[in-house]
């Protein structure tokens, strides 16, 4: 579900280092859940420009170890991970709206498994 929703066009399930003269970090397989790349956040975007990312321009933070949080979202405006996904923007919208969209039990699924996470 998290793929089919489009959360994983941003946050990538599973990524793969390529070659390193460290042996640790060769080519290792990981799962951050984030693709590590700039995204347009729309109005969520933070207004700091930095290098080549515009003020609306982020990266999407791993969901790795989620369930440790005290709070979500870049700058911790979300208090749940329900509320940091109902408050994504820009690209994020699409997979916010089919997220919202979810019944009840489906979208406490895609919670529990977040949590997981």
């Amino acid at each position: 579900m998290f793929g089919q929703i489009g959360c994983a066009d941003c946050h990538q399930p599973t990524m793969r280092t390529g070659p390193n003269p460290v042996e640790a970090l060769d080519r290792v397989t990981f799962d951050p859940y984030s693709d590590f790349l700039l995204h347009d956040m729309g109005e969520r975007g933070d207004g700091i420009e930095q290098g080549t990312a515009t003020g609306r321009e982020m990266r999407p933070a791993p969901l790795w170890g989620l369930r440790e949080l005290p709070f979500y979202l870049h700058d911790g405006r979300a208090g749940t991970v329900d509320e940091a996904i109902r408050l994504h923007d820009g690209q994020g919208c699409g997979a916010r709206d089919r997220y919202r969209d979810l019944p009840e039990a489906k979208r406490r699924a895609q919670l529990a498994f977040l949590d997981s996470l």
